[in-house]
């Protein structure tokens, strides 16, 4: 009895311990009027670093980021950037000197992209699937590791 309680909280500890058993750490989240469904994550990455402007339907693509020390946003850009918040950071560096591109708008909190994107036609963030709502339309993302 005592080993099958132990063997359970292991099992309970390493659930917990373990993001891809809880599911998606975020969501992508577009306008309602977006009529994008699904996104391969290439695609996805090209948007985040402003490489893809325009929306297949002809609105210009805004990508909105949160600050650098959200956690969400760490794993966000370590998923889909392929690179850490101080990689990202310092390609933005580069790329206003080079380009004259400044980075993607950046907002504090779930509340506060949820409105943007809500506001914005062509507006496309990532939150915490607990946090969406009918204000906005989720977006799925193929290839995703």
């Amino acid at each position: 009895m005592t080993r099958r309680l132990w063997l359970a909280g292991l099992l309970v500890f390493l659930w917990a311990a373990c993001p891809s058993a809880q599911g998606p750490e975020f969501v992508i989240i577009v306008n309602k009027v977006n009529p994008v469904k699904t996104l391969p994550a290439s695609e996805l990455r090209r948007i985040f670093l402003k490489q893809s402007r325009m929306w297949p339907h002809a609105e210009p693509m805004v990508p909105v980021d949160w600050e650098s020390t959200s956690a969400i946003r760490q794993v966000f850009s370590r998923q889909v950037l392929n690179r850490s918040v101080r990689e990202v950071a310092e390609y933005w560096v580069q790329q206003s000197m080079t380009q004259g591109l400044n980075p993607p708008s950046t907002q504090r909190s779930a509340r506060a992209v949820m409105r943007f994107v809500a506001s914005v036609p062509g507006a496309i963030s990532y939150v915490s699937p607990a946090d969406v709502d009918d204000t906005v339309a989720v977006v799925r993302i193929t290839g995703l590791k």
